[in-house]
């Protein structure tokens, strides 16, 4: 009974959200109060149908997998599964989904009912591509959730963020080029039957690698996760994008493009990631690199927190790519933390944001005086995107750190980049918490709603309770055991 139950809940993961979309998009134009209620509700639903999953694998319910014959003449297969890293980023989604659903409205009060069905079709197309294990279901999936990004980047009072949203749509689709024919050649390459099941493809070349194939999969996930030298949508975007694009972008995209890299290059390819490996980790590194030392300089708000979101992905992939169970452990939890965090800092800076209609660091201060649960709420998301102890960002970084000992020029590297991020992190903090704050400045209407002040006060739990039990418990375990302990390459 477990086993069916579990299943279905799995099969409710992606197809709530879906459902959600097509019931707010038949509501009548002017029921604004239906389906804002509709699309909570739906959103909600696929965090219970997570919590239901969560309460199932304490049973020994995971790995979950519902498989069946879609197109068998072409090897072709409808494949959910999830083991435990598919799970807990999945929880991710549905947490980032429900929060940016709850935690922020359209620029234009005419566009509520397409903002909640794009917010929806979004979570349903990242939920899918997590728990895909059949390749073409994985782009499909992957695919979906270009058109309600756009449309969600390319909206507001302005317009502002169709620049952002065209450069975003462009690049993902030419990588996804690319994906689609390093897929084909993959599938070619294994043999008959002809096969596009991940696990099956994996076993098959476990014995002999597919050499080069790799560098096909790269472009489109490297995209995603923003690293050099594809980063560059992702801080425009921020800064020109509305409060709910900034929040899935940061809290989903950016852990999803990590998850592809985990999902598709290590499962099939191994630890070296197809002689890929080399070349990402110095990738990452760089990525760290420069997201810290240009959030030194930056003085744009939205853009800062960018750059210190593209620190941390940097270091993740950093892990990722150098194979060991404790560094990839590292780089899984690094994602985690660049979802939870990013989503915070920017439903923070979005709200902040629209009541001093300015961006500029410069402008925004005093906040302690005028919020000050607020304002503290947005040091537990700045001090995880730098990584500071007690977070759940040091806790992925510091396995990570720990793995490049005898690497020489890469620790080094490595951890002054850490410095500078947390140095960062903590100065933004401090500028916009203290200082004067100077009301008639301000936007006299009420901010931040209530509902925002609940979503963030849960972000900023689950980053505090995460990081504070790996720092804090004894009976914790390390991470190359945590790593084993969660089945990090366990397929359903």
């Amino acid at each position: 009974m477990d086993g069916s139950l579990a299943r279905i809940l799995l099969v409710c993961l992606p197809s709530l959200p879906a459902l959600g979309a097509l019931a707010v998009g038949v509501c009548p134009p002017r029921a604004t109060r239906l389906a804002r209620s509709l699309g909570w509700a739906f959103s909600l639903g696929a965090l219970g149908a997570w919590i239901g999953l969560w309460w199932l694998s304490k049973n020994g319910s995971l790995p979950v997998s519902l498989e069946f014959p879609w197109v068998p003449e072409l090897g072709i297969g409808f494949h959910l599964g999830l083991d435990a890293v598919g799970f807990w980023f999945s929880g991710l989604i549905v947490m980032v989904g429900g929060a940016a659903m709850i935690g922020t409205l359209p620029g234009l009060p005419d566009l509520n009912r397409s903002h909640l069905v794009c917010l929806l079709l979004a979570e349903c197309g990242m939920l899918g591509a997590v728990a895909s294990w059949d390749l073409i279901l994985f782009i499909a999936f992957w695919e979906v959730t270009l058109v309600p990004f756009f449309l969600l980047m390319g909206r507001g009072p302005e317009l502002r963020g169709v620049a952002a949203a065209t450069r975003f749509f462009v690049t993902s689709i030419a990588s996804s080029v690319v994906l689609w024919v390093g897929v084909l050649l993959l599938v070619r390459a294994a043999g008959e039957p002809r096969t596009f099941d991940l696990g099956e493809l994996s076993r098959r070349f476990e014995a002999a690698p597919a050499g080069g194939l790799a560098w096909f999969f790269v472009p489109a996930f490297v995209m995603r996760l923003a690293v050099f030298p594809l980063h560059t949508w992702f801080p425009v975007a921020q800064s020109d994008s509305p409060v709910a694009a900034s929040v899935m972008l940061a809290g989903g995209v950016l852990p999803l493009g990590g998850f592809g890299v985990y999902h598709l290059l290590h499962r099939i390819f191994g630890a070296q990631l197809g002689g890929t490996a080399h070349a990402l980790a110095w990738l990452g590194l760089g990525t760290t690199l420069l997201g810290g030392l240009v959030a030194l300089v930056q003085r744009d708000l939205k853009r800062l927190l960018a750059c210190l979101c593209l620190g941390q992905t940097g270091l993740a992939l950093l892990g990722l790519s150098l194979g060991s169970p404790a560094a990839v452990w590292g780089g899984l939890v690094l994602l985690a933390s660049a979802g939870l965090s990013g989503a915070a800092a920017f439903l923070f800076a979005g709200v902040v944001c629209q009541a001093r209609d300015s961006q500029r660091v410069v402008d925004i201060s005093g906040l302690w005086r005028r919020q000050p649960l607020f304002s503290g709420l947005f040091l537990p998301a700045v001090a995880s995107l730098g990584a500071l102890p007690g977070t759940v960002g040091f806790s992925g970084a510091w396995p990570v750190l720990r793995e490049l000992q005898g690497e020489g020029l890469m620790l080094v590297l490595a951890a002054f980049a850490l410095l500078v991020l947390g140095g960062a992190g903590l100065w933004t903090s401090r500028r916009l918490s203290g200082g004067v704050f100077q009301a008639d400045l301000w936007n006299s209407s009420r901010w931040p709603r209530r509902r925002q002040v609940v979503v963030l006060l849960l972000l900023a739990g689950v980053i505090l309770a995460v990081g504070l039990w790996t720092a804090l418990d004894q009976a914790a375990p390390d991470p190359a055991a945590a790593a084993a302990s969660m089945g990090l390459g366990r397929s359903p």
